[in-house]
């Protein structure tokens, strides 16, 4: 039965109408990466911490105390524990778990700064690879990145009353001060249910007396208990709000707090700012290309399939238009890698169209109607082409589960095109075909480049 597939033309205007606003919304906020943009480069050589032993010598210490005690009661035996033992007593061996948690940790830090699309890779078993694109401060970055973040309250006695690991959130805001209303920036922070315990025990047993906050082996503040606090809310102070290394400092001790502590200890073996000279260049040379590209593809299409060749250049067009729609929407980041991949998807999308022309050009010779010749063409011509591009999907998932952040970029953006050429090539060009082919079944076979 003969009928024009509307529903396909409203899945079309869908789809176009969705790219527009993508295209739209994030327009003036298209991602660089490192390559292009510039940024900060860090290599960073990761170490296991050194725990301390003490307490665990001391608890094996009792525990053979109340061994020998249970073997005679006549004398108490103790047994002495020398360095040796100390050593045996070594933390555990950095894991792949440690170097994913680190990452992980890096990656929350640097974004709760209001930088994205940092790329954060594992190299080896104990290298992390840190590209900030778009960032120039490279002391903030190192600043950030090397400390461990381990937040403690000690009473005056120096007994830890409750710490990092019963952290739930830590805020930045601003407080106003009841005297004079003068505003500070303050880390405020937010404790799991054992932490409230925790800080409501730890700040009645010491009223009038101070309790020390530590960040790693900074005291932050020591301030003085006056009541009970047992609603769980502490709040960190960092000076007044006229000054910005107040401002900075608090932004940055919410970030560390927020990221969490560091499970091993990372040092800078490779510091650089990358510029982004060769990357603007590079853009601009690649917009030309890409145009020069296309246009010289549409020629090509016209000349070989003529009219065929017009609806393959307007699917191209349109392809073209709901990519770079996909790729804003879903944030992509555009490098070198991922410009490849995208030059390497317009094959493919002039591909699913060249295999379908083909397709309808045979079935026309052997006398079959234009709209028997479109419609086998599709069904035999699509299934070639979706088994081609599904194995590519594959083949990238797999780059994209196992690769670097370079090359998850490429796969990525390289699945991205071969959704957008399935999408114009089923939708829009099946749809036009099928509309010339019931409107106008005796067309112009020189037009088309159709011959019995």
């Amino acid at each position: 039965m003969k009928r024009i597939k509307w529903e396909q033309l409203v899945i079309l205007l869908l789809a176009i109408g969705l790219a527009f606003l993508s295209i739209y919304s994030y327009r003036n906020d298209v991602r660089y990466g490192l390559d292009l943009q510039g940024g900060v480069h860090l290599v960073l050589q990761a170490e296991p911490i050194e725990e301390v032993v003490e307490e665990t010598a001391a608890e094996e210490e009792t525990k053979t105390s109340e061994e020998a005690t249970e073997k005679t009661t006549e004398t108490t035996t103790t047994e002495e524990v020398t360095n040796e033992d100390l050593e045996s007593l070594v933390p555990k061996k950095m894991t792949v778990e440690d170097l994913e948690k680190a990452r992980s940790v890096l990656e929350k830090r640097i974004n709760s700064l209001g930088v994205s699309e940092t790329s954060i890779s594992i190299q080896g078993t104990d290298r992390l690879i840190v590209d900030i694109p778009g960032f120039s401060d490279i002391d903030q970055a190192k600043k950030i990145i090397g400390k461990l973040a381990v937040l403690t309250f000690k009473d005056e006695a120096g007994t830890v009353i409750v710490d990092g690991k019963n952290l739930k959130n830590a805020t930045f805001a601003f407080q106003t001060i009841k005297d004079g209303g003068t505003r500070q920036p303050v880390v405020q922070l937010e404790w799991d249910a054992e932490g409230k315990k925790k800080f409501a025990d730890g700040t009645a047993a010491n009223v009038g007396k101070t309790i020390k906050i530590f960040l790693d082996e900074e005291e932050l503040m020591a301030p003085t208990v006056n009541e009970a606090i047992t609603d769980g809310n502490a709040v960190i102070t960092f000076g007044e709000s006229k000054n910005e290394d107040a401002i900075r400092q608090a932004q940055e001790t919410a970030a560390l707090l927020r990221g969490g502590s560091l499970p091993l200890k990372l040092t800078f073996l490779e510091e650089r700012i990358v510029g982004p000279s060769l990357g603007k260049d590079t853009i601009n040379n690649t917009k030309i290309g890409a145009i020069v590209a296309i246009l010289a593809v549409i020629l090509y299409m016209i000349f070989c399939y003529k009219m065929f060749g017009v609806i393959g250049a307007l699917a191209l067009l349109l392809y073209a238009f709901l990519y770079l729609g996909f790729l804003l929407a879903i944030r992509s980041v555009f490098s070198l890698p991922a410009i490849g991949a995208a030059i390497l998807s317009i094959g493919g999308a002039v591909d699913s169209n060249v295999i379908v022309f083909e397709r309808i050009k045979e079935d026309y010779k052997t006398g079959r109607t234009l709209f028997s010749s479109v419609s086998s063409g599709f069904a035999h011509g699509w299934t070639a082409i979706f088994d081609s591009n599904f194995a590519m999907i594959l083949a990238m998932v797999v780059l994209w589960a196992l690769g670097t952040p370079t090359i998850k970029g490429f796969a990525i953006t390289l699945i991205s095109g071969i959704i957008a050429a399935l999408i114009t090539s089923y939708f829009f060009t099946r749809f036009i075909l099928n509309v010339i082919a019931i409107t106008n079944p005796k067309i112009n076979e020189k037009l088309f480049g159709l011959k019995r």
